[in-house]
């Protein structure tokens, strides 16, 4: 049953992390969605907060809950490095 409520608290959610360079504020979006077929998927999405679309896009999908934990870190962890933060 815990593993159930664990899947269905992570049917959607989104962290946003913000980093200022050359007087422009860009974004760093993370994405996760339990799909229908039981899998995770990770969307990244990235740009300047004045542009109105996305500069980039990619997605990666999960099968376990474990590996999508581990690859959000990395990516945090990456991101953190190169300036970014909540």
């Amino acid at each position: 049953m815990d593993q159930m409520r664990s899947k269905s608290s992570l049917t959607s959610n989104i962290t946003t992390l913000y980093r200022e360079v050359n007087g422009r504020v860009r974004y760093y979006k993370i994405k996760t969605y339990l799909t229908l077929f039981g899998e995770y998927l990770l969307i990244r999405e990235w740009g300047g907060v004045d542009n109105k679309k996305a500069t980039g896009q990619k997605q990666s999908y999960f099968l376990t809950l474990d590996d999508l934990q581990a690859a959000i870190e990395k990516i945090i962890t990456l991101k953190n490095k190169k300036g970014y933060a909540n």
